[in-house]
């Protein structure tokens, strides 16, 4: 099976100024994302190929340690604040299967600011995605803390209601809700080149461990998450293979 990884990223922040290649426990975060996927290699038959979309010339200095992996520059129309990254992956599985002249059979996308991934939560998701082809795209999740059900509420006009309208009066009795962990994404290639939103198709989950979702939105946000992995990497041999193997590769 041929296999795109894309890992995009574009250059500055607002909220953590260059986010992408901060460091992060002694290492860039972008090269947490770059061991994993050189370990999922090294441990399948399929054949993987790796993209790297962005503007930032420290980024494409990075991906360097994954060896023959495609730099895709980003367009400059796919580089603003509100731009969706699922058109960012579209754009690079189209120009790097003109670059290739491979036709893929699953586009693997691995999100830079959600770095604490193990290879077997890699593995999970492919081996998911080859098992239920009907699905357009599968992506991870994290059991949620709270339910739209019962303790979650929007407001409209000054007043305030339950995102999700309900009669339950305890959080025991909703529904189970997950909370995408923006970690692993794997899509139908022609899904992506016939749509633009992720939500058009036809969605399936992979759970992950919870080691409490965060987005990296601001400096508070990256102090938890290299706070996080620090004590994880004692208490799980996945995260440490992932750590250990970037000085390797360097």
């Amino acid at each position: 099976m041929n296999i795109l990884f894309t890992v995009c990223g574009r250059r500055g922040s607002k909220g953590v100024k260059n986010k992408i290649v901060r460091t992060m426990n002694g290492y860039p975060l972008a090269l947490y994302t770059f061991s994993a996927i050189q370990l999922s290699k090294k441990n399948s038959t399929d054949h993987f190929d790796v993209a790297v979309n962005s503007d930032s010339y420290e980024l494409a200095q990075l991906s360097g340690v994954i060896k023959e992996s495609i730099t895709v520059e980003r367009d400059e129309s796919l580089a603003g604040d509100h731009v969706s990254k699922f058109n960012v992956i579209k754009d690079t599985y189209l120009r790097v299967r003109e670059l290739t002249a491979l036709n893929y059979d699953m586009v693997v996308d691995l999100d830079i600011t959600s770095p604490i991934r193990t290879v077997i939560d890699i593995k999970n998701v492919i081996e998911a995605k080859k098992k239920h082809p009907e699905f357009d795209v599968i992506f991870t999740v994290v059991k949620s803390r709270r339910s739209p059900y019962f303790n979650m509420v929007e407001e409209d006009r000054g007043a305030v209601s339950l995102i999700k309208q309900s009669r339950y009066t305890a959080r025991q009795q909703t529904p189970q809700s997950f909370d995408m962990n923006a970690s692993i994404y794997a899509y139908s290639p022609g899904f992506l080149e016939r749509n633009n939103y992720l939500f058009d198709g036809k969605c399936g989950i992979v759970e992950m461990k919870d080691t409490l979702v965060l987005d990296i939105d601001s400096e508070e946000d990256f102090e938890w998450m290299e706070y996080i992995h620090k004590k994880i990497l004692n208490d799980d041999q996945g995260y440490k293979d992932i750590y250990d193997n970037i000085r390797l590769m360097m």
